[in-house]
């Protein structure tokens, strides 16, 4: 039984919507990677940063360590100085009581009434005053050493809490950096299932397109109708070429096809030309055939497929539009739409294919490039 012109058209559809998505996705995971590597090299940012914040805040804390122990060393001389003061205030308070009053120190008004000479009376109260005396300007002394005791204590206890607010500081910022550094590592597990996911899709993708390539071959060697010359014109558009057939490193192609293998810095293949020219060009059949036209809005947008003998078949797409309905018998040079740039397209062009069993052939080896 004959293969139906809408068997091939649904096929072809298919085939146009599977090398949409598998360029779209291909797109979406050369992104993620570009933003694998960033989320990774800012990882490697915070992870010194984190380290660097570790060492300042370990040198902070012994600052601080020390200036605490230094405060506890003069704790503990301020406590020794008071209770030297108030011994020392308290032995001159008894022996000034003992000098000028009467009754409060009775050893010291005995060896002064036990005087037997006036000289000796003298002599002993002099010398009583002196040591009054003395004790009085010990006490100013351990007084003035006290004051200087609170007055290193006030400033030690001032650099403390600097030195407190540097530590606060260091940790904060080292939490933040912690935070950052969590986020980060989220966001590149995220990334990374995403591309991961997308590779699978792009898979059963690639398997899908084999298989719908395969029945569009089918159906195309079963057609009988196309009457063909066998030898490729151009296909009218005037311009430079500005991609040539094969590999490239354009994630918006698709992945190479059977038959092919790339290199890993031009992992993706262009399987046709794209011909430069003004917007509205007429796009001419490169032989003849049997004409189908597919309106798209992705992949090739509006496209051309003629079917030629012999299992050849040529594809003309990113048309403005048509010149010839589906299912047209065309003849070789004939006119079979405009130039433009609908689908996935940058700019007014024409992507020309030559297939041979639905198999991508370079057209430079058909048609003078």
């Amino acid at each position: 039984m004959p293969a139906r012109a809408d068997d091939l058209t649904t096929k072809q559809q298919q085939r146009d919507q599977l090398n949409g998505s598998i360029g779209a996705r291909n797109q979406r995971i050369q992104q993620d990677q570009g933003k694998l590597l960033s989320v990774q090299a800012q990882l490697q940012l915070l992870d010194g940063q984190v380290r660097d914040a570790e060492a300042a805040l370990a040198g902070e804390n012994a600052k601080l360590d020390t200036i605490l122990g230094q405060i506890d060393q003069t704790q503990r001389k301020l406590d020794e100085t008071r209770m030297h003061l108030e011994h020392r205030q308290q032995v001159l308070n008894e022996r000034s009581r003992g000098l000028y009053k009467q009754g409060g120190d009775i050893s010291v008004i005995d060896s002064l009434f036990t005087s037997s000479t006036f000289s000796q009376l003298l002599d002993r109260f002099l010398v009583m005053r002196d040591v009054a005396h003395a004790d009085q300007v010990l006490v100013q002394q351990i007084k003035a050493d006290k004051v200087t005791i609170e007055q290193l204590a006030a400033q030690q206890a001032q650099e403390r809490d600097q030195q407190a607010q540097v530590v606060a500081g260091i940790k904060q910022r080292q939490d933040a950096l912690r935070l950052q550094y969590v986020q980060q590592s989220v966001l590149r597990q995220q990334v990374a299932a995403d591309i991961s996911n997308l590779q699978s899709q792009n898979a059963a993708a690639q398997q899908a397109l084999v298989a719908v390539n395969a029945e569009i071959a089918a159906l195309v060697a079963a057609r009988g109708r196309a009457h063909s010359s066998g030898v490729f014109a151009w296909p009218g558009v005037q311009g430079p070429v500005t991609q040539t057939f094969g590999c490239t490193d354009f994630a918006g192609e698709p992945s190479p096809p059977p038959g092919y293998s790339c290199p890993k810095s031009r992992p993706y293949f262009h399987t046709g030309l794209d011909i430069a020219g003004p917007y509205g060009s007429e796009v001419d059949a490169t032989d003849g055939g049997i004409a189908y036209t597919y309106p798209g809005a992705y992949g090739y947008g509006n496209h051309v497929i003629i079917v030629h003998a012999n299992g050849y078949a040529s594809l003309y797409g990113h048309l403005s539009s048509f010149a010839i309905g589906s299912g047209q018998g065309v003849a070789k040079g004939q006119k079979i739409g405009y130039e433009g740039s609908t689908g996935f397209s940058s700019g007014p062009h024409l992507h020309f294919e030559i297939r041979l069993n639905d198999a991508p052939q370079d057209p430079c080896r058909y048609v003078v490039c």
